[in-house]
């Protein structure tokens, strides 16, 4: 195979820029304040001042929760749980603009860097034992382990392109905002508390590099490594493979990057009608209940003509591993939906036949 043309190369010169932004000049930028740290938080350092506004909020709170315990109204009721969700907002409010006025000036030498980084980094989980095959020999040796899917290590990337919704930074903020901070990390120890401290100029370079990839079609590969855990299930052996549910930790990041890819590929499939209509997984505007709810409604039917309505029901063993998910974790945000996209070339049944889905759940059902 001879070298790569001039565009060819400038094309993974612009993926390899891509890919020393996100692992260094992110990535690293934001890992440097929560490594080799351990979880001990001090006992002060979440206790800050509150400014005036807050202490007579919470006088009247506390005022409003008296009156409310002496005279149990509704109207009292009402006033003092409104206190409480006030002073709960602003109280978050302050705090997020402390911490990124903090992070923002921040350096070693400050005395409370170390407070900080404590508070940010999260701890390990207890390693799982060998697990066996039925057999009694040990389920997976290192030789294994770099076999699995290595198709999975081979980049491959796709032509530029442009005709993608652009992201804003107002996207990003909004997506910030909605992160749960009890998520753990992945490889990286970013944990969402961490990324919701980030500071605007933070931010925007964070959509530099999203765009950056929505226009290359490359999402990096520092991305897509996860920390994969074993989640017991209750009642089974715990030296049997089976017995466990994987549960993979990936980076923060990504899964805001994911969610941003996520946007815009939702918008694309239901915009244009290309998954059907029978699926009501994973979709907007569409639940379980309510596929239920379609199957109830078509029995009813038939007892009003006194027709008896035979159902079969299935339930794909193993769902998510027995496609080709092309290096996607279980956990990512993009799975539930590439699955629906995966799977929507499902035969339709002979006429008269009804069906429904509900991801991986299919029912038939015929009067």
């Amino acid at each position: 195979m001879g070298p790569p043309d001039g565009e060819e190369a400038c094309f993974h010169r612009q993926n390899y820029r891509l890919e020393e932004s996100v692992d260094r000049v992110l990535t690293s930028h934001v890992r440097t304040v929560v490594e080799k740290c351990e979880r001990e938080i001090p006992a002060s350092s979440d206790r800050r001042k509150f400014p005036p506004d807050i202490l007579e909020l919470i006088k009247a709170k506390n005022a409003a929760l008296r009156r409310a315990s002496a005279y149990p109204t509704p109207e009292y009721r009402s006033r003092a749980r409104a206190f409480q969700r006030e002073v709960k907002a602003r109280v978050q409010e302050f705090r997020n603009e402390t911490w990124s006025d903090l992070i923002e000036e921040i350096m070693p030498s400050h005395k409370a860097f170390w407070k900080i980084t404590k508070a940010l980094k999260t701890e390990g989980y207890t390693p799982i034992p060998p697990l066996k095959r039925p057999d009694g020999t040990t389920a997976l040796d290192d030789a294994e382990v770099v076999n699995i899917e290595e198709e999975v290590l081979q980049k491959t990337s796709l032509e530029p392109k442009d005709d993608l919704t652009p992201v804003s930074l107002s996207e990003v903020q909004l997506l910030v905002k909605s992160l749960k901070t009890r998520k753990a990390p992945g490889l990286d120890g970013v944990s969402n508390k961490a990324i919701k401290c980030f500071s605007q100029p933070l931010l925007s370079l964070l959509v530099a590099i999203f765009n950056a990839c929505l226009q290359n079609c490359y999402f990096p590969s520092v991305w897509k490594e996860a920390e994969v855990i074993g989640i017991h299930k209750p009642g089974k052996p715990r030296d049997l493979p089976a017995s466990y549910r994987p549960i993979s930790l990936l980076s923060g990041l990504a899964k805001l990057f994911e969610r941003v890819l996520k946007t815009r590929l939702s918008n694309h499939l239901f915009g244009k009608g290309l998954i059907i209509d029978e699926q009501f997984g994973f979709r907007p505007a569409h639940s379980c209940p309510q596929q239920v709810l379609r199957l109830v409604e078509y029995v009813m039917e038939g007892f009003k003509t006194k027709q008896k309505t035979v159902a079969v029901f299935f339930d794909v063993a193993k769902a998510f591993d027995r496609v080709w998910h092309a290096g996607l974790s279980r956990s990512s945000a993009l799975s539930p939906l590439l699955y629906s996209a995966y799977t929507n070339d499902i035969p339709h049944p002979m006429s008269g036949v009804q069906f429904a889905l509900f991801a991986d759940d299919t029912a038939l059902f015929l009067e």
